[in-house]
C-alpha cells in the first residue's frame, strides 16, 4: 500500500502512542477509583477492585508474552486500545451492574496491554545517557495529554457520558488505523531475537524493590486520587481543575530541571529524591480538608513534586539497569513482581478493612517503613555494574 504520508520515526510513534493513551485514560480510567468510592463509600470495595486489577495484569501477561515473541506488534497495539475503550464502556454504562471482580480484571487487561508496550517502546528509544531527559520530556507530554482528558472527562462524565465514549473510540480507532496501515509499523521496538537473549539473573534486591513498588504505584494512582477528591469537597469539577493546576505547575518545574537528570551525581540525588518521597507520604497522612485552601494547594503541590521527582530518578535507574541486562526479561520481571506485590498488599488491605475501620491517612503512615526498601535499588550488587560515570562508589 502506497501513501504520500511519511512513516513515523520510532520516537514519534512512541510519543503519539503514549499521548493518545494518556488522553483516553484521563477521560475515564483516571476517575475509576472515584466512581467506585461514590458507589460504595467504603475502602474494601476499592481495594478489592485494585487487587483484582493486579490479578488481571498477571493473568494477561502470559498471553501478552506469547504475542510479543511472535512479533504481533499491530495486534498488541490494537488490543491496548480495545481493552481501554471496552473498560470505558463498561464503567460508563454498566458499572452498577458489573461485579468489581470483572471490572478489576478488565482494568488489569488494559493495564498490561498498555504499560508493557509503553515500557518496551520507551526502552527501545532511550540510551545510557539520555533516559532521564527522555523521561522528563515524556512526563511533560503525557501530563498535558492526561490533563486534557481529565478536563473533558470531568465535564462530560455526569451529563453526557456518550461524549466520553465517542472521544475514546475516535482516538483509539484513529491510532489503530494508523498502525494497521503501511504508514507506521512498530517493528522497531525490538528485534525478533531479543526475547531469546540469555536471561540475566534478577537479584533478590531488585525483586524485593519491585514487589514493594507495585503497591506504592497503585496507592498513588487509586487511593491518593480518592484523597484528593475528598480534599476538593468531593466535587468532580473542582477535583479535575485542581489536578490540572498541579499538572501545569509540575510541567513548569520539570521544564527547567529535566535536562539536569543525566548530568548530576545520580547516587546522591536518588537518595535525596527518596527522602523527599518519604516526606510526601508523611504529608499525605497529615494533610486535611480542615486546612485553608492555600495550605491544601501548597501541600498537594509539594506531594506531587516529591512523587514526580522520585519517579523520575527511579525510572531512570530502572531503564538504565534494563539496558545492562536482557532488556525484555528485566521489563517483564518488573511487571510480574510489581503486580504480585499489588495482589498480596491490596488483598491483605481488603481483609483488614473488613475486620476494622481505618482512614486513608492511616494507610499512608503505615506504609512509610516500606520506603526504605527503595534505597536498595540504588546500591549495587555483584550483578549490577555502574550505570554511568557519575556512580563511583
Amino acid at each position: 500500500m502506497s501513501s504520500v504520508l511519511p512513516k513515523l520515526a520510532p520516537a514519534s510513534y512512541f510519543t503519539v502512542f503514549s499521548a493518545i493513551h494518556s488522553f483516553v485514560i484521563g477521560l475515564l480510567p483516571f476517575y475509576l477509583p472515584i466512581l467506585i468510592w461514590q458507589q460504595y463509600q467504603q475502602l474494601a470495595p476499592l481495594t478489592t477492585f485494585i487487587a483484582w486489577t493486579g490479578a488481571g495484569y498477571v493473568m494477561a501477561l502470559w498471553g501478552w508474552h506469547q504475542l510479543f515473541i511472535r512479533g504481533y506488534w499491530r495486534t498488541l497495539v490494537t488490543l491496548s486500545f480495545v481493552f481501554e475503550v471496552g473498560l470505558i464502556y463498561v464503567a460508563l454504562f454498566h458499572a452498577a451492574s458489573t461485579h468489581l471482580i470483572i471490572l478489576g480484571l478488565l482494568n488489569g487487561l488494559f493495564n498490561c496491554s498498555y504499560w508493557m508496550l509503553q515500557r518496551i517502546l520507551f526502552n527501545s528509544i532511550s540510551g545510557r545517557n539520555n533516559s532521564g531527559r527522555l523521561f522528563g520530556n515524556l512526563q511533560l507530554i503525557l501530563g498535558l495529554s492526561l490533563k486534557l482528558g481529565i478536563l473533558f472527562g470531568g465535564y462530560f462524565m455526569q451529563s453526557q457520558p456518550w461524549v466520553i465514549f465517542t472521544l475514546s473510540l475516535i482516538a483509539g480507532l484513529g491510532f489503530c488505523i494508523l498502525t494497521l496501515s503501511s504508514l507506521t509499523t512498530p517493528h522497531f521496538v525490538y528485534k525478533q531475537s531479543d526475547h531469546a537473549q540469555p536471561k540475566s539473573v534478577i537479584s533478590i534486591r531488585d525483586k524485593i524493590v519491585f514487589l514493594v513498588d507495585g503497591p506504592f504505584l497503585y496507592l498513588e494512582s487509586y487511593l491518593w486520587v480518592v484523597s484528593i477528591f475528598h480534599l476538593t469537597n468531593s466535587d468532580t469539577s473542582q477535583f479535575s481543575l485542581t489536578v490540572i493546576a498541579l499538572s501545569l505547575s509540575l510541567g513548569l518545574i520539570f521544564y527547567f530541571i529535566k535536562n539536569t537528570i543525566d548530568k548530576q551525581p545520580q547516587y546522591r540525588l536518588y537518595q535525596v529524591a527518596t527522602l523527599l518521597y518519604l516526606g510526601g507520604w508523611l504529608m499525605r497522612g497529615w494533610i486535611s480538608a480542615d486546612w485553608s485552601g492555600f495550605a491544601i494547594g501548597l501541600g498537594l503541590l509539594s506531594i506531587a513534586f516529591a512523587t514526580a521527582l522520585f519517579r523520575l530518578y527511579f525510572n531512570k535507574r530502572f531503564y538504565d539497569k534494563a539496558k545492562q541486562q536482557a532488556n525484555y526479561h528485566y521489563l517483564v520481571s518488573k511487571s510480574l513482581y510489581s503486580q504480585l506485590g499489588i495482589v498480596v498488599f491490596f488483598t491483605g488491605l481488603t481483609l483488614l478493612s473488613n475486620l476494622t475501620s481505618f482512614s486513608l491517612s492511616q494507610v499512608y503512615w503505615a506504609v512509610l517503613p516500606l520506603i526504605a526498601v527503595y534505597v536498595l535499588y540504588q546500591q549495587m550488587d555483584n550483578n549490577d555494574k555502574p550505570i554511568d560515570k557519575y556512580i563511583t562508589s
